[in-house]
């Protein structure tokens, strides 16, 4: 059989059913075989950076690998952002990309280029995939795919990536002769030892919270264990942004998000936390804040990760991992079975009180000026509160980055059947667009909303135009706040409001995004008055799309509350008066060391 047809069928076999990316010469094999394949269809993007991601976002929707193909040379590095967007966030996604014919490459010739566009893809792509290579003798593409494929799924996934001669992929293969990849393999782990510490912490703990993070979502523990869990253990609950989903917003031990930009409940809770039980989340600096001595500082922390390296990187700098359970959550959850039938703590009942007490003394308000004359706005928060009364209970929401991540990550009500998701680490602008059109293609039948800015919107705007051709049922929500709000209040911090390119009147451009998405097809409403915003809404969800609304935000609005550098989680900007939190704060007020720099612990905020 052909090379390509082999390469395609061999990952349609595992799941793939949808191939994302743009032809060109060097990748017409692959797009040719994937057209007469009856059971893959391929969706051309406007640009290889959407490919990357919707292969990500029809990923993290399926639970199945995702697949992109390019072209050589600048098609081929434009997947790069895409491609860190699966490293950082643990998605495993598989790039195909075509390569110049072997006779046409440098090899080790001094020479930067023979081949047209011939450019070295390994080189680049090695350190954000977990497997690189380019073929070299078409009898070993086998070896490759198998290897490609077991390693972008084992242990913590990620990305993986083939770089594809032209003139091997037409050449003919015989599969069944050729060699395989075969895993080195690896038993069970023994968490015996580990759970009996845990539950022996459990018992002695009097303010403990359980910590709920993306790594519980890549891969997917199943969603009822994860409830089990919680509901067996019975303490609060704290979820950082990648795993607001998690669980309902309606459940009964659910405090709700926290960290740099979370809500002061959040903070409270998990600075006041004397255990700490954090599964699937690397405490990455946007939850414990720039100065990792001032985090939990009374607590006791177990970490539960795949990634022995995630538990190890605080030696030395700020935190005490006091146990660290090396293990995938499904795993951990499997073991943990059965040790932890009834609440843990004598003092559950007090320390849950105190929770929801701080989630009603400091709910989200909106911060910010009044509308620029002659046009009218929304609140965000109220926006996002709006929004969840009408997503579908089977909604997908995809979320891009800035301002609308941070109030749509915040102040969003999940409920039990609907997945939230961004590019959680990696986080650029323009993801959410093309990763909503992976998401399509990867349920069927299942509606899409996707939150965006009008930054982000501007780096995929050509994406418009693929939603609109294949008819995706996706709700775009345009949190248009005419800028870049996330800088714009960095730049008052630091440099005392001197705006440079962060606005039209500084630099900035943008359409009428309503006039543009208008011209190519879509159903637009705008949503710029708080009066009418439900009604908006109710329209919106009375079509199964594709729908465009241009929601006009404050261009003011701030991202508050947000921790400011030097200050500890719990003292948050606009900052409380000292009496109300020597009132909140059961642990004691943090006195930083004079002799260690703060910076040492991270870049802060």
């Amino acid at each position: 059989m052909k090379l390509s047809d082999f390469v395609v069928d061999f990952l349609v076999q595992r799941g793939v059913t949808h191939f994302f990316g743009i032809s060109g010469g060097a990748a017409v094999h692959l797009f040719d075989s994937v057209a007469r394949h009856p059971l893959a269809s391929y969706v051309c993007t406007q640009h290889e950076q959407a490919a990357a991601m919707a292969a990500d976002g029809f990923a993290r929707t399926s639970g199945r690998i995702g697949a992109a193909i390019t072209t050589s040379g600048p098609g081929a590095t434009n997947l790069l952002t895409g491609v860190c967007c699966s490293f950082y966030d643990s998605v495993p996604t598989f790039m195909l990309t075509g390569q110049v014919a072997t006779f046409r490459l440098k090899g080790e010739r001094q020479v930067r280029q023979i081949g047209f566009q011939e450019t070295d893809v390994p080189s680049i792509f090695r350190s954000v995939t977990k497997y690189v290579a380019r073929l070299e003798h078409a009898e070993r593409i086998r070896f490759h795919m198998e290897k490609a494929y077991h390693l972008a799924l084992d242990g913590r996934p990620g990305p993986v990536l083939l770089d594809l001669p032209d003139d091997l992929q037409r050449a003919e293969v015989h599969p069944e002769d050729m060699e395989g990849f075969v895993p080195a393999p690896v038993g069970d782990p023994d968490l015996e030892s580990d759970i009996r510490q845990l539950t022996d912490l459990l018992r002695r703990a009097e303010r403990p919270v359980l910590v709920l993070g993306g790594g519980c979502k890549t891969p997917a523990a199943p969603r009822a264990a994860v409830l089990d869990l919680v509901n067996s253990l019975g303490i609060p609950v704290l979820l950082t942004w990648a795993g607001l989903d998690l669980i309902p917003s309606d459940h009964a031990l659910r405090v709700g998000t926290f960290g740099v930009y979370g809500p002061r409940a959040g903070n409270f809770t998990i600075q006041n936390a004397d255990l700490i039980i954090a599964v699937g989340t690397r405490l990455s600096q946007n939850v414990t804040g720039g100065l990792l001595e001032a985090f939990a500082r009374e607590a006791s922390i177990v970490m539960v990760d795949v990634d022995a390296a995630e538990m190890s990187k605080f030696d030395g700098r700020g935190i005490d991992v006091t146990l660290r359970i090396q293990s995938r959550v499904s795993e951990f959850l499997n073991a943990l079975r059965g040790h932890v039938a009834t609440p843990a703590t004598k003092t559950t009942s007090a320390w849950l009180d105190r929770t929801r007490r701080w989630r009603e003394a400091f709910p989200l308000t909106g911060v910010h000026g009044p509308a620029v004359p002659g046009t009218s706005c929304v609140d965000a928060y109220s926006f996002v509160e709006a929004l969840s009364r009408h997503l579908p209970d089977d909604e997908t929401v995809v979320v891009d980055t800035g301002g609308n991540l941070t109030w749509t990550s915040n102040a969003l009500r999940p409920k039990p059947k609907q997945t939230v998701f961004s590019a959680w680490n990696h986080t650029p602008m323009g993801y959410a667009l093309p990763a909503s059109i992976g998401a399509a293609f990867a349920a069927p039948g299942r509606g899409v909303t996707c939150v965006t800015g009008d930054g982000g919107l501007m780096l995929c705007l050509g994406e418009l135009a693929t939603v609109l051709h294949h008819r995706l049922p996706i709700r775009i929500m345009l949190f248009n706040n005419h800028g870049h709000g996330i800088q714009r209040q960095t730049i008052e911090t630091w440099l005392e409001g001197r705006y440079e390119g962060v606005h039209p009147e500084s630099g900035l451009a943008f359409p009428d995004f309503g006039e543009v998405a208008r011209a190519m097809g879509f159903r637009v409403i705008t949503i710029d008055n708080a009066a009418t915003a439900e009604g908006r809404l109710a329209e919106a969800y009375s079509h199964p799309g594709p729908v465009f609304c241009n929601v006009e935000i404050y261009p003011d609005q701030k991202l508050y509350p947000v921790l400011k550098y030097g200050s500890p989680l719990e003292d948050q900007f606009p900052f409380l008066d000292s009496s109300v939190l020597n009132r909140e704060m059961i642990v004691g007020r943090f006195r930083p060391d004079p002799h260690v720099d703060p910076r040492a612990g991270g870049a802060g905020v």
